[in-house]
């Protein structure tokens, strides 16, 4: 044996011991012998490329390679430093140079599939994943991408399956549970995900991309204490991980703590520029505020934020998943939100050209004549709860000599009142939780007409609206305000509630129904009914029930409430805790300010099922709506319980359903002027039982004329009739 290959033999002795120092040094003793030798030009390479240094580990296999072309191994590992530098077209090359001399090496085509894939030519590298599975079929690594290449192309089951599969054969492979936790997100399985992320973590407590996207999932999962106290977690273990700073953002603007929000957003920009963060960070609004001018000097950053980045637009791919967040907090302002909704839309307009998509069926010359028109219905909200009790039966007894009903789901569910929903319709579709997908799926129903029950309330339909997927589109009141978004042919609200200058409220055209807001069936009032002491209330003191959420509690509201409770010393005010107990505690620290002694006589209830809600309603003297937002929902029930409720209404759509139930019932007594008469009402109602009674008698015998509204359904169906046909 030569000195050189003596040398090289030690070196590689050295180099697998983990001696990297000693085995460079003898790697270029064989070098100072033998300049040409090609192998120890190779593992010089090899050394520089472990230590990070890409282009020296690209200059010696280069080298070595010309020096020995016919070396599968040597070619291979100029694709590997070639593709770790961003140079896939020159991998490419070489692995299939290397594949060439050594067709069974499962490694190398397993690094070419790698590269394809990198290359978004998936369906390519799906080939090579499987060859290399066929030639190493016991390798976790070649599963677990080729899952996430069927993902990528499109094929979620069968890379659910092969996910499944690798789980299953390979329990304590924490990287293949985390994957399929992130692909169970995407279909729609946030329960899922978020066991196998606990595994996961189980696995591999140090590693941060698990309890990642567990705090994102439980975000989903509205496990909000849990999702911030994950992510902070996620942010000790390792500060420079960008995205754990953004997701404790956003989990911290849900709780409404957006001081914290905002410095998590800024953390995460210094570590990593971001045009969906920069994007987040402009909208973000507090949720409870401690007083008007705190609310509106955060509305005027909002506005110079978006007016700045209009300016120098940052470059959006994916706008719901970059973003993933709603100017939903807009419409608790007092305030016309009509320029800033319309400035925000264009804002993503320019950011994210592709949201813009225009479906095939929308260009040119329109519909086939003699067949039902194409109708759908979207919200991501269709179940059991505000949303799915408003318009089910709209879809329900749409008349279907002029349409063919179908509802979109964005995800699946098994709520009951989706499944109704889904039988009442003449087709149902599960929307997937991409948007791209979602959208190309909306489209290829050919519709002539898409709805929007509700935008503003979660992102995806807001993201979703922008694109044209209907010749014609429009938007109902679900969330009761102007969306913005240019492609919105109509805005559809009823006449009953809208105030004169309606008009000047919307960026889309207003389209006025007679009848009730919606077709509401009559909930029935809780049998047996509980007392008051079922809920720890007091049974002989007035009792004013604000039966809406916290978010609605605009700082002018203590004022009305002060004076209701300094007005009736012995009565007591009944919020619900609703679902972030954050808030509630924001709540009591700005009403122990405003209140004073009265905040004592405030209780919060815990969270409690429909029926015992609306048990709770029915228990109560007085349902108090809010202003400048009231209630909706909330207020079909209040009437359905007996319980009159008290408005002020407001000037703008989301603060008039009251009124425009009472319009319909001509009963109207209970409709203020001004916050004296407010009050005043108030306290006739839960100290005059005399007053009460006869007012109850009367709301109950007009009642059924805002329940089960088919002139709503009757006007909804002429007005698309009519929007088609123009």
């Amino acid at each position: 044996m030569s000195e050189a290959a003596l040398i090289l033999a030690k070196a590689k002795q050295q180099h697998q011991a983990g001696r990297t120092d000693a085995a460079d040094a003898l790697y270029l003793q064989v070098l100072t012998v033998d300049p040409e030798n090609a192998e120890a030009l190779h593992m010089r390479g090899v050394l520089a490329s472990q230590r990070g240094d890409v282009d020296a580990a690209i200059d010696l296999i280069g080298r070595a390679s010309e020096l020995n072309v016919e070396n599968a191994t040597i070619l291979s590992n100029l694709g590997t430093v070639y593709r770790s530098s961003g140079q896939l077209a020159r991998a490419e090359a070489c692995f299939r140079s290397a594949l060439e001399l050594r067709p069974g090496a499962a490694m190398t085509r397993f690094n070419l599939a790698n590269t394809l894939a990198a290359q978004g030519r998936h369906h390519e590298a799906l080939a090579d994943y499987e060859r290399a599975l066929q030639d190493d079929p016991g390798n976790p690594g070649i599963r677990n991408n080729m899952a996430a290449a069927l993902k990528a192309a499109g094929n979620l089951k069968a890379a659910a399956d092969l996910y499944r599969g690798l789980v299953d054969e390979f329990p304590e492979d924490a990287m293949a549970k985390c994957n399929f936790g992130v692909l169970c997100m995407d279909i729609g399985l946030p329960r899922e995900a978020a066991a196998l992320y606990r595994a996961a973590i189980a696995l591999a407590p140090d590693a941060v991309e698990p309890r990642n996207n567990l705090g994102v999932t439980l975000l989903e999962l509205g496990a909000f204490d849990e999702a911030v106290h994950c992510l902070r977690e996620a942010v000790a273990q390792d500060p420079a991980v960008a995205a754990a700073h953004e997701n404790l953002g956003n989990a911290l603007r849900k709780v409404g703590d957006t001081d914290a929000a905002d410095d998590a957003y800024a953390a995460a920009l210094a570590l990593q520029p971001s045009a969906g963060v920069r994007v987040k960070r402009a909208t973000l609004l507090p949720v409870v505020v401690d007083t008007a001018d705190e609310m509106e000097a955060a509305r005027r950053r909002m506005a110079d934020a978006v007016a700045a980045l209009l300016v120098d637009p940052p470059m959006l791919h994916d706008a719901n998943r970059d973003v993933g967040v709603t100017a939903f907090n807009l419409s608790y302002h007092d305030t016309n939100n009509r320029d800033l909704q319309a400035d925000l839309a264009r804002l993503y307009s320019k950011a994210c050209p592709s949201l813009t998509y225009v479906a095939d069926h929308c260009v040119g010359s329109g519909r086939k004549p003699g067949r039902r028109l194409k109708l759908g219905f979207v919200s991501r909200q269709f179940g059991t709860n505000a949303v799915g009790w408003c318009f089910h039966g709209v879809v329900r007894f749409m008349p279907r000599d002029t349409f063919s009903v179908t509802v979109f789901r964005i995800g699946p569910s098994d709520d009951p009142l989706w499944r109704r929903m889904a039988c009442d319709a003449d087709s149902a579709v599960i929307l997937p939780v991409d948007l791209s997908a979602a959208r190309q799926r909306i489209a290829d129903e050919k519709l002539d007409v898409l709805v929007y029950t509700d935008i503003g309330m979660e992102p995806m339909t807001y993201f979703l609206a922008f694109a044209r997927l209907a010749p014609v589109q429009a938007v109902l009141g679900g969330h009761p305000d102007t969306i913005g978004v240019p492609t919105l042919d109509h805005y559809v609200s009823c006449n009953l509630q809208e105030p004169p200058d309606a008009a000047d409220h919307y960026s889309e055209p207003l389209v006025r129904l007679r009848g009730a807001p919606t077709y509401y069936e009559r909930p029935v009032v809780p049998d047996p009914l509980k007392p008051r002491a079922g809920f720890d209330l007091p049974p002989d003191v007035p009792l004013y029930f604000c039966a809406q959420t916290l978010i609605k509690l605009h700082p002018d509201m203590d004022k009305l409430f002060a004076a209701i409770l300094d007005r009736d010393r012995q009565g007591m005010l009944l919020l619900p805790t609703g679902y972030n107990p954050h808030l509630m505690e924001k709540v009591k620290v700005r009403f122990a300010r405003t209140l004073g002694a009265a905040a004592g006589r405030v209780r919060f209830l815990p969270t409690m099922s429909h029926l015992d809600f609306l048990n709770v309603v029915k228990l109560a003297d007085v349902s108090l709506d809010t202003r400048p937002f009231g209630g909706g929902n909330t207020c079909w029930q209040a009437i359905a319980m007996g319980t009159p409720i008290v408005t002020w209404p407001g000037r703008y759509l989301r603060g008039r359903y009251a009124l425009a139930l009472y319009r319909l019932m001509g009963v109207t007594d209970t409709v203020a002027e001004s916050a004296e008469d407010y009050v005043d009402i108030a306290v006739r109602l839960a100290t005059d039982d005399d007053y009460r009674m006869e007012l109850e008698h009367r709301i109950e015998a007009a009642a059924p004329r805002i329940f089960a509204d088919m002139t709503h359904v009757q006007s909804l169906h002429d007005v698309l009739k009519q929007l088609v046909e123009e």
